[in-house]
């Protein structure tokens, strides 16, 4: 009777090759065992989720603004989130890019829009933002879709407007 035990596993063959080849003597030598190895990504993602949660907060404050400044009772609508779409309602994309572009804040009235807000930093850049917006209003997008679905068309005089808060 052979005895199974005698044998090696093909799993074991292939790690003692990965062992004694130059990446795995390298990866050897490696100090992963650290304590705080991942304390860079930990940093980064509450970053992330800190500028996210500002970020949500300052859209919220604006929108509160605008519902005062431009009320339901005087024919205002406060529509969010609205993307650039053409005459026939299709959302435009941006030839450079290829993405879509989607307004913080679109102010309309009488089925025609009146403001257009972009909530943002201080500090945030939105010049590459701003090129977009402005290659795809070009290039036919000049239209949003109210909460009823309605087209409803963007004047060329109303350009986006960077409101900046901390």
């Amino acid at each position: 009777m052979i005895e199974m035990n005698s044998f090696k596993d093909a799993v074991d063959k292939i790690s003692n090759r990965f062992e004694n080849s130059f990446l795995g003597k390298e990866a050897e030598k490696a100090d992963v065992h650290s304590d705080d190895y991942d304390a860079p990504l930990a940093k980064e993602v509450n970053s992330a989720i800190k500028n996210k949660l500002d970020g949500l907060q300052r859209e919220h404050d604006v929108e509160e603004e605008l519902e005062r400044q431009y009320p339901l009772e005087k024919g205002y609508s406060v529509i969010s989130e609205a993307y650039l779409r053409n005459e026939n309602g299709t959302i435009v994309k941006d030839t450079v890019t290829g993405e879509a572009r989607r307004i913080d804040f679109v102010v309309a009235k009488d089925e025609k829009v009146v403001d257009s807000i972009e909530v943002t930093s201080k500090t945030a850049d939105k010049t590459a933002q701003t090129a977009k917006e402005l290659r795809i209003r070009e290039a036919g997008g000049n239209y949003i879709r109210d909460y009823e679905g309605n087209l409803i068309e963007i004047p060329p005089e109303v350009h986006t407007r960077i409101e900046r808060r901390d």
